[in-house]
This record gives structure tokens, C-alpha cells and sequence, in this order.
């Protein structure tokens, strides 16, 4: 994808499987600062080699978490690539062609947000979690590929309660795993991949 259709989609606030918020604008890169959400304490450290497999060359780079989300007695986990800057997080999980269970996308904010997501350029199903503040993921969502010329012709998945971070995975992992709005969802601190 040429680098100026990115760069015009980060400025307009979104893309595949990209936040848009027209009311908040896309926040700088998650620094740790006081209110960022830059992780919580997952148990344990990602192993080694529970890596992402490769995905698109655009998203391979990025660092990766271990995301853990608990459901009453049960435990899933969630290798996630992690997209905290804008750009990152405008391109999301765009031209991506296969999602393997257990594998994913955490998008972490500085603050909350209220807007959404969308899947223009976007080739698979994805499902959506929106995670407070609290580590609660509110709202879950299936969200289905757009084939529309235009992003703006796209619909938007928007929850209805502020987030701090969203997790994408395959479409109907969460349905297939158990997983009900009122989980908790912790994850370790973002690490480098070696190249």
C-alpha cells in the first residue's frame, strides 16, 4: 500500500480495522505517563516462543504482548501484536489475509475513547473487545470486511461505554471460546521482536 494512503488515513482519524473518533482525535504513542494504559499485570511473561506468526509485512515489526483474559475459573490467551501510536493503530489489521486462533491485535490510548472501528481494506472477520480502564472488556463485536471504495462508506463498530484498549481476534474466536462481556483482560508489557 503506497505510504501516502496510510498517511492520509492516520490523518483522517482511522482505517481497517482502525479507530475513528471524529470527537478524539488519535492519540500519540502510549508513554507510560499518569492515566496511560501501557499494560497490566498478565501473569507471566510471554514466552519466548509464543510469538505472532508472520502476518504483513506493515504489522510484523511491531511489538507483541501476552494477552490473558479471564472468564470466571478459566484462563484464554491471546499472542497480540500491539499498536499504540496513531499510525499503528490507523492501520490496524489492514491487507492482513489470515488470523490464527489465539493470535491478535491489542490497540492500547492514553485515555478513553469513544469512537470506533471500521474494516475498510480490511480481508478478514474480526471480533472486537473494548476494554475499560478497569481491565473490563464492556463490549464485545463481530466485525465483517468492507468492500467499499471509500472508508467513509463503511460502518463503524462503536461501544457504548468509553475504552482505554481494544483486542481483535479471528471472527467468532470469542464465541467459540466462552467469552461473555465482564471478563478481565491483563497483559504483559509490550516487547520488542527481533528482527
Amino acid at each position: 500500500m503506497p505510504v501516502l494512503l496510510v498517511l492520509l488515513m492516520a490523518l483522517l482519524g482511522g482505517c481497517a480495522a482502525g479507530s475513528v473518533d471524529a470527537e478524539d482525535p488519535p492519540s500519540a504513542a502510549v508513554d507510560g505517563s499518569a492515566g496511560a494504559v501501557a499494560e497490566r499485570d498478565a501473569p507471566g511473561a510471554a514466552p519466548a516462543d509464543r510469538t505472532v506468526p508472520a502476518l504483513h509485512p506493515a504489522v510484523d515489526g511491531l511489538d507483541e504482548t501476552l494477552v490473558t483474559i479471564t472468564a470466571g475459573a478459566a484462563q484464554h490467551e491471546v499472542v497480540a501484536k500491539v499498536a499504540a501510536t496513531g499510525e499503528e493503530r490507523a492501520r490496524g489489521l489492514m491487507e492482513v489475509a489470515a488470523l490464527p486462533d489465539g493470535v491478535g491485535m491489542l490497540f492500547l490510548f492514553e485515555q478513553d475513547r469513544t469512537g470506533g472501528f471500521w474494516m475498510w481494506n480490511t480481508l478478514i472477520e474480526l471480533d472486537i473487545a473494548f476494554i475499560g480502564a478497569d481491565g473490563i472488556a464492556h463490549t464485545l463485536a463481530t466485525m465483517v470486511p468492507c468492500e467499499a471504495e471509500r472508508s467513509s462508506d463503511c460502518p463503524v463498530t462503536r461501544p457504548p461505554e468509553p475504552y482505554r484498549a481494544a483486542l481483535e481476534v479471528p471472527g467468532g474466536w470469542f464465541e467459540r471460546m466462552g467469552i461473555e462481556p465482564g471478563v478481565e483482560v491483563a497483559w504483559t508489557a509490550p516487547r520488542a521482536v527481533d528482527p
